[in-house]
């Protein structure tokens, strides 16, 4: 919904001169509940936003990253503490919980998706919606923006090579890979949240372990699902991301993010360059462990 409705808005916008019809669209009761029509720019069904998401669900919303960032200038907080705060909140409405793994892998994925759109991508909103399927065990999220794309991103590093958004998308998912943090950029002291390129290849271990990951940018998709990796042709500017965790599958989060991280780590460290970014606090632990460790070094 998230995707198709930013294409069709698009669409006309390049094509206003052009008369757009929707048809046999009256029953799409759950679509229309979730934003997806006005969105698409149809006159059915509630706006973006506009329902309160309730038992399981997060209707299809659209956020200003000039919102988040004047959140954070307001309350003298960094970005990334806004962009936890709203994560959590989303990851307790969408299970119905206060506390637990679940909460926990939701919040600390939807933070680093959110953080990827909003420290690279150039994007001024985000759109994301969620849905929470208790009896199938299952938990869907879709995140994305309508910035430079991935391959305009991380063509600011001067060690990758990309001929291609192919190329651009299966690098974006490798540890330590990132448009603003590579060898030669000095890491600021005590910033827990500086980018270290880590985001994209933790969440996607997350939904790996027996959900899915697709993400996709310019004409390119990769959808990861187990073991395997499908690449599909696409065509979407910006970033589109939807990743699916099957919460019996979910274990311990901060064990599993301490054995990613490593694993990572040590993979980075194979790269042709000899390139060892040390993985960021942010991006590799939750926010209420990392918290205590930064009171700790203050």
């Amino acid at each position: 919904m998230a995707y198709v409705s930013t294409e069709i808005r698009r669409f006309q916008e390049v094509n206003s001169g052009l008369r757009i019809d929707f048809v046999d669209y009256e029953k799409s009761s759950y679509a229309a509940h979730m934003g997806f029509f006005k969105a698409a720019g149809v006159n059915f069904g509630k706006a973006p936003g506009q329902a309160r998401g309730g038992v399981n669900y997060i209707p299809l919303t659209i956020l200003k990253v000039s919102d988040i960032e004047r959140e954070a200038a307001d309350s003298y907080e960094q970005v990334g503490e806004v962009i936890e705060r709203r994560s959590s909140d989303l990851a307790k409405m969408l299970t119905q919980k206060d506390s637990g793994e679940i909460v926990d892998v939701l919040t600390y994925s939807l933070r680093e998706i959110m953080r990827n759109v909003v420290e690279h991508s150039g994007s001024e909103v985000l759109e994301f919606c969620a849905q929470y399927w208790p009896s199938r065990k299952k938990i869907e999220i879709a995140v994305l923006d309508s910035g430079m794309g991935i391959k305009s991103s991380l063509s600011n590093n001067p060690h990758l090579d990309l001929k291609s958004d192919r190329d651009a998308v299966h690098v974006a998912l490798m540890p330590a890979i990132s448009g603003k943090m590579f060898k030669g950029v000095r890491r600021r002291s005590g910033d827990a949240w500086q980018n270290s390129g880590f985001g994209l290849y933790m969440t996607s271990r997350i939904a790996r372990n027996g959900g899915s990951f697709f993400l996709c940018s310019g004409r390119s998709g990769l959808l990861l699902h187990g073991k395997s990796k499908i690449d599909v042709q696409t065509s979407f500017s910006g970033t589109a991301l939807r990743m699916v965790i099957q919460t019996e599958r979910i274990d311990d989060l901060s064990a599993s993010l301490k054995k990613y991280r490593d694993e990572g780590f040590e993979l980075a460290k194979t790269y042709e360059d000899g390139r060892s970014i040390e993985p960021s606090i942010a991006s590799t632990m939750l926010f209420r462990d990392f918290s205590k460790d930064v009171e700790v070094l203050q």
